[in-house]
Formats: structure tokens, C-alpha cells, sequence
């Protein structure tokens, strides 16, 4: 099944190596753009005979083409500890696979790591099975956070960021900061099992995601409507952030589906 995906940078690329994405640059690129006077773009490699020999003012055209140019494009991956409940990793593993094969589709730069306590980057999706595999559930919080910034490159670049989002205010906004020069794709990801299949009237053992520590509660139904309430407001206090930084988060809860990241960026 073809699990890739487009994604649309127009108004990221500035660079002139060869890629497929339409700069803003215009020269001998792949792309025709428009035909213009020989005196605005001098080149007598471009010249349009058709159009010249039947200007009436007997005046030289040129043919302008856009050039074609790479981006780079990261995948930044939350590996605090609530990543590791249920099928969130396989999520990953098909995030991560998707994304790669998107990315080298498209003829651009591929780079993805994984933010523990340390910043680790990742070559395969074997490397991604086996740091995950060493997670502890009771002490990891994602500071790598605050270890992004020397990787960024230096123009923008689209990056991908797979979290489910349960940081702290600061931690966020930091964060949030630090990508801000660049085209940023939160993208939450969310098992519908934290907050819906609750049965009622028996105690159920509750973990805490980031702390892995477990509880009793009693499943009323003024309970079961509180913890779902509580993720409605985490999902729309997540919105309300994200596009105070001009970001639009993509939901991906329990199934991933690369026809659906087509559609999120034909809307952007």
C-alpha cells in the first residue's frame, strides 16, 4: 500500500540545487515561468525566436523558466514516556516510514530524531524500534527540547513534529519558539483510549502518561465525563497555541492515514 504523501513548499525554497519544488527563483530551471525582454534577462542561451521574429517592434524575448530546488525536511519524535502507551509506537513506526519514503519521493533532504533526555538522531527505522525500546516509562520528559536548535538548518525547512502534546506550558511554548522560523506540522498523536473506553461503575487502574504512576478510580459517569472534557480542553487549548504561531495541528488519532496529510496540505 503506497503511504506517501505530498506536501506543498512553495514558499519555503530559496536554494538552487535541483529538487521538485518550485522556487522563487527564475533562470534555466524545469519550469516554465514567462517570456520577458532580452534587455530585463540578458541570456542569449534562452532566447524565444517564435515570439521575437514576430514582435511588431522588432524587440528580443527570452523564455524564463523556475528553478527546481531541495528543502530539508525533519522529523522531530517526542520520545517522552506517555509515548509508549498502547499502539502509539506502531503509529510512529508508520509516521516515520511514510514520511522517509515522502521525503526521498520528492527528491529533498531527509532527517528525523528522537527527543529523550538527549537528542538522538535517527538513520533507520530499526534505530527508532531499538531507542524506544529503551524508554523508561517513570523518568523520561522529553528535555532534548531544549537541544534542537544546533540541528535546524540555517533556511527554512519543513519539519514535522510527533508529539501527543502532554509537555508543559513552558516546555511547549519553548519549544514552539525555537521552530519558529521554519514551516512546522504538529502532529498530535492521540489513542481514542485514553479518553473514551472507560466502563462504568468500576474502579479502574489510571496511569499517569508522563510519570507512569498508576491509580484507583471509581468510573462514575460524572467521572467518565470529566476525563473526556479534559481532553477537549487539551485539544483546544493545543489549537489556540499552535496557531498563535501560524501552525495548523494535523490529528492523528489511532489510525494514520497518508491520504489525509495529502489533504492537510492541499488546505494549507
Amino acid at each position: 500500500m503506497n503511504q506517501t504523501f505530498d506536501y506543498k513548499t512553495t514558499g519555503l525554497v530559496s536554494g538552487l540545487m535541483l529538487g521538485s519544488h518550485k522556487s522563487r527563483q527564475r533562470g534555466t530551471g524545469a519550469d516554465f515561468y514567462k517570456k520577458s525582454l532580452f534587455l530585463d534577462e540578458p541570456d542569449t542561451s534562452r532566447l524565444d525566436l517564435n515570439a521575437s521574429l514576430t514582435d511588431p517592434f522588432e524587440s528580443l524575448h527570452v523564455k524564463s523558466y523556475r528553478q527546481r530546488s531541495k528543502i530539508d525536511v525533519l522529523l522531530l519524535i517526542d520520545g517522552s514516556s506517555s509515548m509508549l502507551y498502547d499502539e502509539k509506537a506502531a503509529l510512529l513506526h508508520e509516521v516515520y516510514e511514510s514520511t522517509k519514503a515522502s521525503v526521498e519521493a520528492a527528491n529533498d533532504r531527509f532527517s528525523c530524531y528522537l527527543l529523550t533526555e538527549k537528542l538522538i538522531k535517527l538513520d533507520d527505522i530499526d534505530a527508532l524500534t531499538a531507542e524506544f525500546t529503551r524508554l523508561s516509562p517513570e523518568s523520561n520528559h522529553a528535555e532534548a527540547t531544549h537541544q534542537v536548535f544546533p540541528v535546524l538548518p540555517g533556511k527554512p525547512a519543513l519539519i514535522f513534529l510527533v508529539s501527543d502534546f502532554h509537555w508543559p506550558e513552558t516546555q511547549l511554548q519553548s519549544l514552539m519558539t525555537v521552530l519558529s522560523a521554519h514551516l512546522v506540522v504538529p502532529i498530535v498523536l492521540w489513542q481514542s483510549k485514553e479518553y473514551l473506553d472507560f466502563p462504568l461503575w468500576r474502579f479502574v487502574e489510571l496511569t499517569d502518561l508522563e510519570t507512569g504512576v498508576s491509580s484507583l478510580v471509581f468510573i462514575t459517569r460524572d467521572q467518565k465525563q470529566k476525563i473526556q472534557q479534559q481532553y477537549e480542553d487539551r485539544r483546544a487549548y493545543l489549537t489556540q497555541q499552535f496557531r498563535r504561531f501560524n501552525q495548523q495541528p494535523f490529528w492523528l488519532i489511532d489510525h494514520y492515514d497518508a491520504k489525509q496529510m495529502s489533504r492537510y496540505f492541499s488546505m494549507q
